[in-house]
């Protein structure tokens, strides 16, 4: 079925998780196949354009702060402004918000296309009944947005390019913290959105010993700013040394750190999914969430290991007495599963093909 309108200048308003914009990328990689001529732009939270810095398929990134009060009504109607200048014909609002849509209508944007909701379901020209709540992959549920509005998909794998620039980058910040140029590593993440989604740093630390131990390669850490004082607890628990890149990497430096591990094992979490965009095979660990809505897309080079104890998932509570379900994963099982990347002592091979080919 082909869609029923040709677009010449497309806008994609995109979400602000980092997760969840990259599983906006398989939806943005067949509207461009779709309309191969016209001009795509994804306007995204400032750190989503780091993150979508590379990706083959978006000619141009615009970033939209979240906006509140006084201050938050002038932007609003700076956007207006600029996107009426832009003279974009369609919008895909893959942000549910109410205000994003009302910006598209008065930017006077005629083909505005989203999921309808109670309150803006009158701003879109096309309004589209989104599916039940936690029923489909993230993924898919931006892919069925544009599905529906007449676009075919192809696969749900991420796109998440970075340059010759940002490798380098990595590289020195790799030999800044201490690990010689081209030393294998294996990157463990253990941080999280929320508390419950990680795994306890008891096991992490462990888990750090056994792959310095058993496979003879280096040990990163990566993370945000405010993981730090986790990895520095595991780190004061593990007998080896880790090499600690946590709280240093930019998004476009992680791109680029992440394609050169060997092996990444992470929570279900931003780094996680950024893993797997640039080909990284991957361990993710999952408790209160589900591999069924978040985890790695069909074809992907990882493995998931689901701690469920029968509690209905996915769990959005913040607080819990105990965590069983993180706790039901073992550092043996964890093991079992690095063993189907690293066995053999080397490095997977993978295609990398969303990044440049440097000299």
């Amino acid at each position: 079925m082909r869609a029923p309108f040709e677009p010449r200048r497309i806008l994609v308003v995109g979400v602000n998780w980092v997760g969840d914009i990259l599983f906006m990328t398989p939806a943005i990689r067949a509207i461009r196949r779709w309309f191969p001529t016209a001009y795509l732009a994804c306007a995204v939270a400032p750190k989503g354009v780091d993150l979508l810095q590379g990706n083959p398929h978006i000619d141009e990134l615009i970033p939209m702060e979240e906006s509140r009060g006084c201050l938050g009504l002038f932007r609003w109607l700076g956007w207006v402004s600029q996107l009426r200048l832009k003279e974009f014909d369609t919008a895909f609002l893959f942000h549910r918000s109410f205000t994003r849509a009302l910006v598209l209508r008065l930017a006077g944007i005629p083909h505005r296309i989203g999921y309808r909701t109670l309150k803006r379901g009158w701003l879109l020209s096309r309004s589209i009944e989104p599916p039940k709540k936690d029923s489909i992959h993230k993924a898919a549920f931006f892919l069925q947005l544009v599905e529906a509005a007449g676009i075919s998909p192809d696969h749900l794998h991420y796109d998440a390019g970075f340059s010759c620039e940002d490798q380098k980058s990595a590289e020195q910040l790799l030999e800044k913290i201490g690990l010689p140029a081209g030393e294998r590593f294996v990157a463990l993440h253990p941080g999280a959105n929320w508390r419950l989604k990680r795994w306890p740093l008891s096991e992490f630390a462990r888990l750090g010993d056994q792959i310095a131990q058993r496979y003879h390669t280096k040990v990163v850490f990566i993370g945000e700013d405010g993981d730090l004082v986790l990895v520095e607890e595991i780190a004061r628990r593990m007998q080896t040394r880790p090499f600690v890149a946590t709280g240093k990497t930019t998004l476009r430096q992680l791109k680029a750190l992440l394609a050169r591990a060997q092996l990444l094992i992470s929570n279900d979490s931003g780094p996680l999914h950024v893993g797997l965009a640039v080909g990284t095979p991957a361990v993710g660990l999952f408790g209160p969430t589900t591999p069924t809505l978040t985890g790695p897309p069909p074809g992907s080079k990882a493995i998931s290991l689901f701690g469920s104890i029968g509690c209905p998932v996915p769990c959005y509570r913040l607080h819990c007495p105990v965590n069983l379900c993180m706790q039901q994963i073992t550092l043996e099982q964890v093991l079992t599963a690095t063993d189907q990347f690293l066995k053999c002592g080397d490095a997977p091979k993978r295609d990398s093909p969303s990044s440049e080919v440097c000299p």
